[in-house]
């Protein structure tokens, strides 16, 4: 096992933390084997007040009827998996894929999604939130960033609409606003 920033092994990083009693899940788990409470980056809205996880796209949640946010997302392209993005308070998240013996790990890692064959960078890009606003900024990539078949400026942010095509080399996303 390889430690990695923090002390955490590589393994740990790539598990599920329940956010109600800190345990380690397995990755891709929905719900916390521990407690039942809904893993963050589950397929749907949690409600911040009961933590029900409620179906994409309610506006309110089924059980408490708490109005729920809008969460944004990539869609894997070829396997229709689904990438959450901005989990609470965060403004800044890299996506690319981690690398143990070098130590990266961006925020959201794309590695299980085969990043490494399709040429994505370990900083590939930055997404950042204004608002109610996405944009997206190539980190200087080798196998570059595009958005619908255009190509990025390295280190200029371009604003994401929903439905938007990306390219992080040859890995090809969907923006889900």
């Amino acid at each position: 096992m390889t430690a990695g920033p923090l002390g955490t092994s590589t393994v740990q990083r790539r598990r599920r933390v329940c956010t109600v009693c800190n345990t380690f899940n397995e990755p891709g788990a929905r719900f916390c084997d521990h407690c039942g409470a809904p893993l963050p980056n589950s397929i749907g809205s949690i409600c911040p007040t009961c933590r029900t996880l409620n179906l994409l796209g309610d506006p309110f949640c089924e059980q408490c009827g708490t109005a729920l946010t809008h969460i944004s997302y990539l869609i894997v392209t070829n396997s229709g998996q689904r990438v959450n993005l901005f989990h609470s308070d965060e403004n800044s998240i890299v996506i690319g894929r981690s690398e143990p013996l070098s130590g990266v790990a961006p925020d959201i890692d794309l590695n299980s999604f085969g990043a490494e064959a399709a040429g994505v960078s370990r900083r590939h890009a930055r997404l950042t939130r204004r608002a109610d606003q996405i944009m997206i900024e190539d980190l200087n990539s080798i196998n570059l960033t595009y958005i619908n078949n255009q190509r990025l400026t390295p280190d200029r942010p371009q604003l994401l609409n929903d439905g938007d095509l990306l390219h992080l080399g040859r890995l090809l996303l969907t923006f889900r606003a």
